[in-house]
């Protein structure tokens, strides 16, 4: 089954939604390993192009500026492989 001949809609709409979904998985992606590479450099000592880490305070209250867990990046993978799979399911 073709997901393609069985939506009834014109090629352009079906090219322009695959075109919009392949996008936004791309910028989860950069998204997601953007999240797990700064996780990684606040492990280690030598931080490139961050700088050192600095606190700020929002509503009066001090809150340290750290990276998202790791365990964030790898879900964050996690779905977006699942989307993957989902898509190619889908179209094939």
């Amino acid at each position: 089954m073709n997901l393609l001949e069985t939506t009834g809609l014109p090629l352009f709409w079906n090219l322009w939604v695959l075109a919009l979904t392949l996008g936004s998985l791309v910028l989860f992606a950069m998204l997601a390993l953007g999240s797990l590479s700064r996780a990684a450099s606040a492990d280690s000592d030598e931080r490139e192009g961050d700088g050192p880490m600095q606190e700020h305070r929002i509503n009066g209250v001090r809150q340290p500026d750290t990276p998202a867990p790791r365990a964030w990046g790898r879900l964050a993978l996690a779905t977006l492989a699942a989307a993957l799979i989902l898509l190619l399911g889908a179209a094939g």
